[in-house]
């Protein structure tokens, strides 16, 4: 029975891979190495952060110094340029009186506030879930573990929105349904989210039917 609905944020609630992949380029690019749009997709594919991409392109290069910078950019570019993904308002404002709303996100706890600072939607979320240092990523499932513990409800009880394979990975390794919309700036075959209850082109395309059947 459906108790709880859990959305990833990048790609899924807010458009901003253009933006991440704007900010690291101009960081790696000062530092003299930078990512060109086929590196970021090996980045997001791999659900690889800086840390993991400096190895594995040996660069002499401090991820903790990068990842300062690169947040300084960011967040200048989510207050003038980021947008919500099509769909996202209407359908958090249908949900967040019928169900516990939730995010579970890789982001920093900071970026997932700012982000729904920017669209005034931080009543609409009972629970910000952010990747912590005890926890394994995407696409391993502690973190949709951890957040329906924090939601107190059991995994099957949870419905989840993601874009990426790792998340779907993810979402289903914690025994939970998962609704995929992919995000088309850095696109993957469809057959890639063949373990997705259902797939949408857009997250306008979900009813409050379609959800309720979970």
């Amino acid at each position: 029975m459906l108790k709880a609905i859990i959305f990833d944020l990048d790609g899924t609630l807010v458009d901003s891979q253009p933006l991440l992949y704007k900010s690291y380029n101009t960081v790696f690019t000062k530092a003299g190495f930078p990512l060109n749009k086929k590196d970021w997709e090996m980045w997001i594919h791999n659900s690889w952060a800086a840390t993991e991409w400096i190895k594995y392109k040996k660069l002499p290069l401090v991820p903790s110094e990068l990842r300062a910078e690169k947040k300084k950019i960011y967040e200048k570019l989510v207050i003038k340029e980021l947008k919500l993904k099509p769909g996202v308002r209407t359908l958090v404002n249908n949900l967040w009186k019928k169900y516990p709303l939730a995010i579970a996100s890789a982001s920093r706890i900071e970026s997932i506030k700012l982000c729904l600072k920017k669209f005034k939607l931080e009543k609409k979320f009972k629970i910000l879930c952010a990747e912590e240092n005890s926890m394994r990523g995407k696409p391993f499932p502690d973190i949709f573990l951890k957040t329906a513990e924090l939601l107190h409800v059991k995994p099957e009880d949870c419905l989840v929105f993601e874009d990426s394979v790792a998340g779907l990975t993810a979402a289903k390794s914690a025994g939970m349904k998962c609704i995929v919309c992919p995000d088309n700036f850095c696109p993957l075959p469809i057959s890639k989210f063949k373990k997705a209850d259902k797939i949408v082109n857009s997250l306008k395309d979900v009813t409050i039917k379609m959800v309720v059947g979970y």
